[in-house]
């Protein structure tokens, strides 16, 4: 009896894969939160010769860049600390998971962080965004639907 081993690729977006997704969101697009139009918008910007992608949440801002062959996301959040993140591998590369790896400006981990971020991109111009907090210990989530203007 012969057996067919066949060895597909990872369906893992590479960091440089991913990169290019979100340099693909480059523009400004609508922020909704449950089913309702928030009154800040989505920002996104290429720079430093293609190295850096820009993304301006309201007053938040974050920055992605590829680190040592990883992509890095550092989060600079409104309440004052700079979670940074890095892109996880799964199964899906239409969903870049980033996880926190180390945090700056924070005197204790009790104190409200994030430290998940998934940018979901499986529909055409329109991204799912979830936002994950530790707050005292618990997980609190955000999510909002960015749809290009």
């Amino acid at each position: 009896m012969l057996a067919l081993v066949v060895l597909g690729e990872s369906a893992f977006a590479s960091p440089r894969a991913a990169f290019d997704k979100l340099k693909s969101l480059q523009g400004i697009w609508t922020i909704e939160s449950n089913g309702k139009k928030l009154s800040i918008d989505a920002t996104y910007d290429v720079a430093s010769k293609n190295s850096v992608v820009t993304e301006y949440f309201g007053k938040e801002l974050s920055v992605f860049t590829i680190d040592k062959e990883r992509l890095v996301m550092s989060h600079f959040c409104n309440i004052g600390n700079q979670p940074r993140l890095s892109l996880k591998e799964t199964s899906n590369p239409d969903v870049l998971e980033f996880d926190m790896f180390e945090i700056g400006n924070s005197k204790s981990s009790e104190l409200p962080h994030v430290y998940k971020v998934i940018y979901d991109f499986t529909k055409k111009d329109r991204i799912n965004l979830e936002l994950v907090w530790k707050n005292k210990g618990v997980d609190e989530s955000e999510k909002y639907l960015l749809s290009r203007k």
